[in-house]
């Protein structure tokens, strides 16, 4: 989806890297909230469209503000709403109670938690791409699109031309997929792109960009 949800390549939202910034968490509750997200999955407790989906439909103003994992709070809340795990109001109704004194409420659950390891555990490779349209070396160009809904096809990658170094198989598009099964089976590319072909020329030498793009979002470069 286009707007601040797509902050890749963009400026003057300050530097890419932080102080810290490699620590996968901060603060406590940040890893609680990546295992909700998780069980939330593994379970089928919540509805589609899926997290990173449901995070773009977020207020642009209060994106911006949240940080990363406040984020991910958010989208989880809205897929377990959307599938009816918990009703409206029930986490606010928490909050309160929490902010009375009430301890908060544990649940120790061995076989939901042996459920995740074995399925974080899964390898899920690509399936096999029979039908390339690309061969390794072509050279092949980003589409000018802008679709209404989720995409993985990178706002400042559009209109870009790069090479194929790699066809790493095929997989499910995810424009189509985070709303319902059954989405379409597409190759799944690695492109290369100079740096001065997506941004311009800058003072710091030339660099190479790799990207791994479904097959419709490419087209034939001139």
């Amino acid at each position: 989806m286009d707007g601040v949800h797509d902050l890749g390549g963009m400026h003057g939202f300050g530097p890419v890297v932080l102080p810290g910034g490699e620590a996968v968490f901060h603060e406590p509750w940040e890893a609680r909230v990546f295992a909700l997200h998780v069980l939330a999955g593994i379970e089928g407790l919540g509805a589609r469209p899926g997290g990173r989906a449901t995070r773009e439909l977020m207020d642009p103003a209060r994106y911006l503000a949240a940080s990363y994992y406040e984020r991910w709070l958010w989208s989880v809340e809205q897929l377990l709403l959307r599938k009816g795990t918990i009703a409206p109001g029930e986490v606010e109704g928490m909050m309160e109670r929490l902010a009375g004194g009430q301890p908060p409420p544990r649940r120790r659950d061995p076989g939901q938690a042996a459920r995740a390891l074995d399925r974080l555990r899964e390898v899920d490779p690509l399936r096999p791409a029979t039908q390339a349209r690309f061969e390794v070396g072509a050279r092949v160009r980003v589409r000018r699109m802008h679709p209404p809904g989720h995409t993985r096809c990178p706002r400042y990658a559009r209109g870009a031309a790069g090479v194929v170094e790699h066809l790493r198989g095929a997989d499910e598009l995810p424009d189509v997929a985070a709303y319902r099964k059954g989405a379409p089976v597409e190759p799944v590319y690695t492109v290369a792109f100079r740096s001065e072909e997506l941004w311009g020329a800058g003072e710091e030498p030339a660099w190479t960009v790799r990207l791994d793009l479904w097959e419709s979002y490419l087209e034939e470069a001139s």
